[in-house]
This record gives structure tokens, C-alpha cells and sequence, in this order.
């Protein structure tokens, strides 16, 4: 009788110090402070412009990451034969002012153009 009540404490102290453990280890954790700080990614403009303009005119290895972008079906085709006029470039702006996310996500890897904040 005295093995069995020894043993029922000593198993109440092992869940006891288990428990308080357990405890220990979750109020040790960090959670983030909450914010009202909007974060994200940025992209410059001019940037962006000009490497799809550079995609547009001659494609190459320096401007591949914008294929995805000029492949988009929502984008402004240049015809074939047709010159990058003001108008062209006035409605690549609009595009691209429309859809940063696509933007954004194409060219996350260029630390150039794309910029946490």
C-alpha cells in the first residue's frame, strides 16, 4: 500500500513538472507586437518602364524576369511592325499602374526595382 501511494506521488510530480514545463516553454515564446504599420513591397516606376520598354525592343538575358509581365494577357500588345510611339508608352503606364501585384511578384527577385517598406 505504501509502493502504491509512493508511486501515485511521484507520478502527480512528474505531471505536475511536466505541466509546469509546458507552461514555461509556451510564455517563452515572442509573438509579434501587433502594428498598424502597413508592409509590403514597393516597386520603382521608371525602372519597371523602362526594362519592359528594354523586353519590348530586344529581348534578352538582362530583362528575362519581365517575359511573365509582357506575356500577360491583359497587356498592351505591340503589333508587329508597330514603333514605341507616346501613346504606346502612355498606355504601358496606365498597365502598369493597374496591376502591381503582377508587377511585384515578376520581379521580386530584382533589388533594384522591387523594395520592402
Amino acid at each position: 500500500m505504501f509502493l502504491k501511494m509512493k508511486r501515485s506521488i511521484f507520478l502527480t510530480a512528474v505531471l505536475i513538472c511536466t505541466l509546469q514545463f509546458s507552461f514555461f516553454a509556451q510564455t517563452n515564446k515572442k509573438a509579434p507586437l501587433p502594428t498598424d504599420v502597413p508592409t509590403g513591397y514597393t516597386y520603382d516606376f521608371d525602372k519597371t518602364n523602362e526594362l519592359i520598354i528594354e523586353r519590348l525592343s530586344s529581348p534578352n538575358n538582362s530583362n528575362e524576369d519581365v517575359k511573365v509581365v509582357v506575356e500577360e494577357k491583359s497587356f498592351p500588345k505591340l503589333n508587329k511592325g508597330e514603333k514605341i510611339n507616346t501613346d504606346y508608352k502612355k498606355k504601358l503606364a496606365a498597365w502598369i499602374e493597374k496591376n502591381p501585384a503582377l508587377i511585384i511578384s515578376a520581379l521580386k527577385n530584382r533589388k533594384d526595382i522591387v523594395h520592402p517598406y
